[in-house]
């Protein structure tokens, strides 16, 4: 008995497997074929052959372990025309007939040999198939328009604060009011990664309800980019894909939807999400411990990574920022690796000093009050809550009764969601407040053992940094003299003071407890502005808790006066190639 296969794929019209095969098996047996191998193919006849699995499988086959293919109509084989020829031509190479069982075609004579007017006919069928599967594409692209202009939703999937109910879109009030208060954050300016603490903090969840997985700072900033939470959905069509020579043009379509936010808050925090893209650091891939920690002392911007005759130096961060919106700071910029190792030589010697293990320690149980404190205040505001939500249920009844009037219904019910949400904002604010606080007292920061080797990663280094120090300034004392500030997490500064001309190439470190930077640069602004002409020094040394001089250094000094302090009592040191 001659051998045969069965390629079975389901359309719109007949979603049915099982009648294909048996019909089909029917045929086969009836001119005397048995059946060897079935393939049921579920994707799509309109997708290349290349990407179709089934189709794949039976490509494979030879004359050897079959004679003849059974297919239901030529529709099903594909409906792109070049594909459909290419395959009948391919199997007829191989002396593999194909039987298209609804117009009972048969490619090849009995000689084996593909038969000259079938292929034609064929040719002609495999292009009016592909006609109707564009004429079906246009169709359904013509209903899904006319659904929307219907009212029907923009998306299959609704967007975080947002439901679907019969393909129409409706606000969900549970996800919209943190819709509404991640823009108001972002207007305020906090940034995304501080809106995913808060979200998580708070136990918001994700849309997708999957509770292995976080808010991150790109889930925040799809929802800050969403047009649909101002009243208007965007839809991206591709009218033309994309060739060797040209991009794909595209048609972008704008629908209605419900509105959680207002048009101008949308627009408010679009234009902060350029000012801050504008500043941003775009060497990401580059490890520099204090890309994302050193920040001008003046301006307040972050630095940012550049190279200087192949040499990367941090800059200040207005160089980049839009020419409208430059402060015109003059801090100046500072090699890269001469500030990474100062502050990492900081970071090993802080556990020199006796009282930092007691800081950590005494920090720890402040942020343990903190947390205290929250939590009775929190007790306080859903206490608050619970009876706004009795008088909202009072109002209600009042309202049925007919002992309120509509206006003062509606005015009052105004006054209590309004409450009702500055309420829960604070509460909001409150378990973020403690999230922070826990994650600062689970945090480890003895690393003593291993910020004293010398085999670290730079990637090592950059993770003990982050987690000890909140932030980093610079200030500036002309073309070589730096000083830089670094603030721990543990509420503990130390400062380093650098001169990098190549004569002196020197740095010293010390506690801002024993030597007090009085940061003249901003102090003397605000003296100016009270009209005070008052000298402010750069350092102060007093005595409290003074473990470097003695008595005769107490007061106050410019930069020069410290340095030269700093090395008449010998704490100055060379700043080597390599820390």
């Amino acid at each position: 008995m001659k051998r045969a296969a069965i390629y079975l794929r389901v359309s719109t019209s007949d979603q049915n497997y099982d009648r294909q095969e048996i019909e089909l098996t029917q045929l086969a047996n009836a001119l005397g074929y048995e059946v060897k191998y079935t393939y049921e193919e579920k994707k799509s006849a309109v997708l290349k052959m290349d990407t179709r699995d089934q189709l794949t499988n039976m490509r494979k086959l030879t004359n050897k372990e079959v004679d003849r293919i059974f297919i239901w109509d030529i529709t099903r084989l594909s409906r792109r025309a070049i594909d459909f020829i290419n395959l009948v031509n391919e199997f007829a190479e191989k002396g593999i007939c194909l039987h298209f069982k609804d117009k009972n075609i048969i490619t090849l004579d009995e000689d084996g040999s593909l038969n000259t007017l079938t292929g034609m006919y064929l040719y002609l069928l495999g292009v009016f198939a592909q006609m109707d599967a564009e004429n079906l594409k246009a169709k359904m692209k013509s209903g899904k328009e006319a659904a929307l202009l219907k009212g029907n939703s923009y998306t299959n999937i609704a967007p975080f604060g947002y439901e679907l109910k019969n393909k129409h879109l409706y606000i969900k009030e549970s996800e919209a009011r943190y819709v509404k208060r991640a823009f108001e954050l972002y207007r305020d300016g906090k940034d995304t990664q501080y809106i995913a603490d808060m979200f998580n903090a708070n136990g918001v969840p994700l849309k997708s309800g999957r509770t292995d997985i976080v808010w991150v700072k790109g889930t925040i900033s799809q929802i800050l980019n969403n047009t649909a939470y101002y009243g208007k959905g965007k839809r991206t069509a591709i009218v033309k894909k994309a060739t060797l020579d040209s991009p794909a043009e595209k048609k972008v379509s704008y629908f209605d939807t419900p509105s959680i936010i207002s048009k101008e808050l949308f627009d408010e925090c679009r234009k902060i999400a350029k000012a801050n893209r504008s500043r941003q650091d775009k060497s990401k891939s580059i490890v520099c411990i204090l890309r994302g920690l050193l920040k001008c002392g003046r301006c307040g911007r972050f630095y940012v990574l550049g190279n200087n005759n192949k040499q990367r130096e941090y800059r200040d961060g207005d160089l980049r920022a839009n020419i409208n919106q430059r402060l015109g700071c003059k801090n100046g910029s500072i090699k890269a690796d001469i500030a990474d190792n100062l502050v990492w030589k900081a970071i090993q010697g802080i556990y020199k000093y006796e009282k930092f293990k007691e800081k950590c320690l005494a920090e720890k149980e402040k942020y343990k009050k903190e947390i205290a404190s929250n939590n009775n205040a929190m007790l306080n505001i859903e206490k608050d809550l619970k009876q706004l939500d009795n008088q909202s249920e009072n109002l209600v009844k009042f309202a049925i009764k007919g002992l309120l009037s509509e206006d003062e219904f509606a005015k009052q019910k105004q006054s209590l969601d309004s409450e009702k949400a500055r309420k829960n904002n604070m509460l909001d604010e409150l378990k973020a407040s403690n999230f922070f606080l826990q994650r600062k007292i689970d945090a480890e920061f003895d690393y003593s053992v291993l910020s004293g080797t010398f085999n670290l990663s730079q990637d090592e280094k950059k993770q003990i940094c982050n987690d000890l120090i909140d932030n980093v300034l610079i200030y500036g004392y002309g073309a070589y003299k730096k000083m830089l500030q670094v603030n721990l997490k543990m509420d503990l500064t130390y400062n380093i003071l650098i001169n990098t001309h190549h004569v002196i190439n020197s740095y010293c470190i010390f506690n801002d407890e024993v030597v007090t930077f009085c940061d003249p640069f901003n102090n003397k602004s605000v003296l100016k502005g009270m009209n005070l002409n008052v000298g402010i020094s750069d350092f102060e040394v007093t005595s409290n808790n003074n473990e470097l001089f003695d008595t005769d250094v107490f007061g106050g000094y410019s930069f020069d006066e410290m340095w030269n302090i700093m090395n008449r009592y010998g704490y100055i040191s060379k700043i080597e190639s390599e820390e």
